[in-house]
């Protein structure tokens, strides 16, 4: 029987993908927030936005120089949230490359 190579993934890659991708959709959840101007009293918005720091608490004071408050919140939560899609892609893909050999 030939070897065929594929592209499927062991469970534990999925999940861990999942949670990284996860946590990036929390902090871009919680940058709308911040771009649309959402009320920070809200329950929701709180509890989002408590997530998004704990997540994002290596990156969110990154850049102090910037003088607009929602651009230093894209510059600094934007980063976070491509660190942690980059850290899923990279588990994504080291899976792939141990299950197909």
């Amino acid at each position: 029987m030939p070897y065929v190579a594929t592209r499927h993934n062991p469970l534990i890659v999925h999940i861990l993908t999942g949670v990284f991708g996860l946590i990036a959709l929390i902090i871009l959840l919680y940058l709308g927030f911040v771009l649309l101007e959402a009320n920070p009293a809200n329950p929701l918005v709180n509890f989002f936005g408590d997530l998004a720091n704990w997540f994002s608490w290596l990156f969110r004071d990154m850049f102090t120089g910037i003088e607009d408050p929602k651009v230093r919140a894209v510059v600094n939560y934007g980063i976070a949230a491509l660190v942690y899609l980059a850290i899923g892609g990279i588990i994504s893909g080291i899976g792939r490359r141990h299950s197909a050999g």
